[in-house]
Formats: C-alpha cells, structure tokens, sequence
C-alpha cells in the first residue's frame, strides 16, 4: 500500500485489480464493503481499456483529463468485481500531479493494473494535508502502509466526480471543476 499525493490531496494506493489487497485497503479505512474506489490510470487509453467511452465520456476526459476529474463509466468485461461498483460501473483519475504520474506509469509498467486513487483518510473523517497528520489519523492502522511518498502539503478540494452512462450524464460530487464547465461539454 502506497500513500501518495495527487494535485488535489494524498491518496491510497493499492493493485486496484487484487482483491486482497483491495480488502486490506478497506481494513485500513475502515470502509465497507461493497464499496469501490477511482482507479489512477496513465492516460485516456488506460480508461478505455477498462470503461465503455461515450462521445460524452470522450468529450469530458479529453476537456479535463488529466485534471481533478473522477469520471465513473460502465467497466468492460474482464474488470475484476473487486474494482467496479454495484452498477457496473468503474471509475478513473488521471492526475496532473508529477509524483503521481511517475508512479503510475512505473506501476502500469511492472503490474500491468492500476492503482487505487482514493482519499488517504479514515471513512468519514477528513482528509488531511500532510502524510504525518494522516498517520496520526489512521492510528495503528497505519502500519499497514508500505510505502510513503511525501510531497509537502496538499490542501485542494477533492476532484469532481462525473457519471457518464452513454450519453447521460450525472454528477455525483462538484470539486474543483464545476458542473456548470463539465455541462457545457
């Protein structure tokens, strides 16, 4: 598991295709299960390669990918259940932040899977700016972490989440992009 920073705040990551490492990543956040979490992915073909694109989907990643975006598509065949939603459904991120793309693009690189990109926090409490006051938060679950890679603080909004079935679109979460930019699409 691997605490890392995205252009908005620090994140969780674990072979988002391994449901034992998934499992342990709901232990340490103390989530529940059933639920899923984004997927940090290198590019707009990673997100094909896993998610059904629409010509909307395909307008709003290529406007605000990579960006503070989590767009939620329905997953291909061959996505492991581990990694979709109840729907059906996956979500990505691809992130502006230089830390977490070279991580990604080494882990894409050696797992041929992507990581999990979801917020670095207790379910339910904060998310907060820097790796040593997210340990104190997670307490001694924070052993189960095995890696850290700090990058001073990150204090953003959390990234605007997006469902785009077909051409419907929903937003589940405004951040930082606004639904009025991502309606406008």
């Amino acid at each position: 598991m691997i605490l890392y920073p995205t252009e908005t705040i620090y994140a969780l990551g674990v072979n988002a295709f391994d449901e034992a490492e998934i499992a342990k990543l709901f232990l340490l956040k103390g989530r529940s299960e059933g639920k899923s979490v984004s997927l940090l992915v290198r590019n707009a073909k990673d997100i094909a390669r896993w998610g059904v694109m629409s010509t909307k989907a395909v307008r709003i990643a290529e406007r605000f990918l990579p960006g503070p975006l989590t767009l939620v598509l329905p997953a291909k065949s061959g996505v492991p259940e581990c990694a979709k939603y109840h729907d059906g459904t996956v979500s990505f991120r691809i992130s502006t932040d230089l830390v977490a793309q070279k991580l990604i693009e080494e882990f894409m690189a050696e797992y041929d899977a992507p990581l999990t990109c979801t917020s670095a926090n207790l379910s339910g409490l904060p998310s907060l700016p820097t790796p040593g006051e997210i340990f104190i938060q997670l307490g001694d679950k924070a052993s189960l972490i095995d890696r850290v890679i700090p990058d001073g603080e990150r204090t953003g909004v959390a990234s605007t989440v997006v469902r785009v079935i077909g051409e419907e679109l929903t937003i589940h979460r405004q951040g930082l992009i606004s639904e009025s930019a991502i309606l406008a699409t």
